[in-house]
C-alpha cells in the first residue's frame, strides 16, 4: 500500500473510532463532507490499483511473487523480470545451473533458451556479470552470444554457489527459487531483496569468483 492510500484509510479508521468513542447516537461523522471526501479518493485509487493474486507485500516491505508451473505462467514470471530491469544498465544473474541446459515445455532447444534470456536484458544494459557453479560447453557459447549484443558480459564461476539472485545497478536483487532453466516445470517463488542483503550477495559473489572465466577456462 502506498504512503498516500495508507494515510486515508488511517483517517477512515480514526475518524470512525472517534465516533465510536464519543457515544453520540447520530452519525455525524458519517454525513460529514471530510468523510465522504474519504471515502471518494479511497475509491479512486482502489480503482486504480492493478489488483494481482500473486504479489504480496508483508510488513517487511518485501514483495512475494509465486510462478506456477506451466509455460504461460513461466512467461509471466520471465515478463515480470524483464519489467523489473527496464532502464537498468548493470545486471548480475547468480543461477548455479544457468549455463547448463535440458529441453523442456518452455525451451525446446538451447538457441531458444538463450533468445529468452537475452529478451530479459533491456537496451540499457551495459554490463551483465554472469555467475554460475559449472557449465556445458555446447550451452556457454550460446548464451554469451546471445546476451553480449554490444554488452560487456562476464562469466564467472565457483563451485561454492547454491541460491539464484538477479541484480541491478548494484543495490536492488531479487531471490529467484528455481534456476531459468526451471522455469515452466515447477511452481517456485520471487523475493525483493533489502539493499543491504543485495550489497552483502555483492561480496559473496566477488569473494567466491573474483576472476572471470577466460576462454572457457576457469582460472
Amino acid at each position: 500500500m502506498d504512503d498516500e492510500l495508507r494515510i486515508y484509510c488511517l483517517r477512515l479508521f480514526e475518524a470512525c473510532l472517534a465516533q465510536i468513542r464519543s457515544g453520540q447516537l447520530g452519525p455525524s461523522v458519517l454525513t460529514s463532507r471530510e468523510f465522504e471526501q474519504t471515502l471518494v479518493v479511497l475509491c479512486e485509487k482502489l480503482r486504480t490499483r492493478s489488483p494481482s493474486s500473486e504479489s504480496v507485500e508483508s510488513a517487511g516491505q518485501y514483495i512475494h511473487m509465486i510462478v506456477r508451473a506451466g509455460v504461460e505462467e513461466a512467461e509471466g514470471g520471465l515478463a515480470h523480470l524483464r519489467n523489473w530491469l527496464r532502464g537498468s544498465t548493470d545486471i548480475i544473474i547468480c543461477d548455479p545451473y544457468l549455463l547448463k541446459f535440458s529441453p523442456s515445455d518452455l525451451y525446446k532447444d538451447v538457441s531458444e533458451y538463450a533468445d529468452e534470456l537475452a529478451k530479459l536484458l533491456p537496451a540499457s544494459a551495459k554490463r551483465v556479470d554472469l555467475y554460475t557453479n559449472s557449465y556445458a560447453n555446447a550451452v556457454r557459447p550460446v548464451v554469451l552470444s546471445a546476451l553480449k549484443q554490444g554488452r560487456n558480459v562476464r562469466h564467472f564461476s565457483s563451485d561454492k554457489l547454491h541460491d539464484r539472485f538477479v541484480i541491478k545497478d548494484g543495490s536492488h536483487g531479487k531471490m529467484i527459487g528455481t534456476s531459468f532453466g526451471g522455469f515452466g516445470r515447477k511452481f517456485f517463488g520471487m523475493l525483493d531483496l533489502e539493499s543491504g542483503d543485495v550489497a552483502t550477495i555483492r561480496q559473496e559473489l566477488h569473494n567466491s569468483c573474483p576472476i572471470p572465466v577466460l576462454n572457457g577456462h576457469r582460472r
